[in-house]
């Protein structure tokens, strides 16, 4: 196996390897002779500067890894184009990140599993430590999946500061996922996000009676057999002559 097939990135050119101090060093270079500007999309060979950037990625053998990535500046050479100088990129780096995007991709998963406290310690025994506020802005960086129509969807308040502020978490009940949050826990939020998908069948909340309103406004044909600790709605159906309550 050589060093490229280790490293796992065909873009870049390894020209040096140091290990010292449980610390991985790779000195690369990008090996194309020219750069495609990012606004024109025209290719340009003018070299007018070089840097080095400094990326994380994966360990190597339990050593934590940088690469020092020499970077070249060029000048478009479209007379037209608004940028006067860009740099040049590769795939395998994101445009003005300090890590690889395989090392991204899982911090983006540790920011969604974990709070920013367990992610940030989680991160720096698999050697690609970063920042409890570094994992916390990850997570409001990602995008949302799109939200599939729930047929049995859960409604419960929750707090952003206890007695002071609270939201509306929505979960579909089928797969016990949560798949929306509400501004707040006040029934015309429920009630234009009922609106926007109107293929729910059965709804349970607690008590609250914001929502009982709401529910009320959007679905008046609903009736209410009570559950224990929460109401379940359910539309009548011609078919049955009794709606058996449900217990979540």
């Amino acid at each position: 196996m050589t060093v490229k097939q280790l490293i796992g990135m065909p873009g870049p050119i390894v020209n040096n390897i140091d290990c010292s101090h449980s610390l991985f060093k790779i000195y690369a270079t990008i090996k194309a002779k020219r750069a495609k500007c990012p606004v024109c999309e025209k290719h340009s060979n003018k070299i007018h500067d070089r840097y080095t950037r400094t990326i994380s990625d994966l360990p190597v053998f339990q050593n934590k890894t940088t690469i020092f990535l020499k970077t070249r500046k060029f000048k478009c050479q479209n007379p037209q184009c608004d940028r006067k100088v860009f740099s040049e990129r590769t795939p395998y780096i994101l445009r003005y990140s300090r890590r690889t995007r395989r090392v991204s991709r899982i911090l983006d998963s540790l920011s969604i599993e974990l709070t920013g406290k367990m992610g940030s310690t989680l991160s720096e025994q698999l050697l690609i430590s970063v920042s409890k506020s570094t994992i916390a802005r990850m997570a409001h960086e990602q995008q949302l999946p799109q939200i599939a129509q729930p047929k049995v969807l859960g409604v419960d308040d929750f707090a952003y500061r206890k007695g002071i502020s609270y939201g509306t978490v929505l979960v579909d009940m089928e797969t016990s996922r949560p798949i929306d949050i509400l501004p707040s826990r006040e029934g015309k939020e429920l009630k234009k996000w009922l609106s926007k998908y109107p293929g729910v069948k059965i709804v349970t909340r607690d008590r609250a009676s914001s929502y009982s309103s709401a529910i009320d406004e959007v679905c008046p044909t609903y009736r209410m057999p009570w559950t224990g600790i929460s109401k379940v709605w359910t539309q009548k159906s011609k078919s049955s002559s009794r709606i058996k309550a449900m217990n979540f």
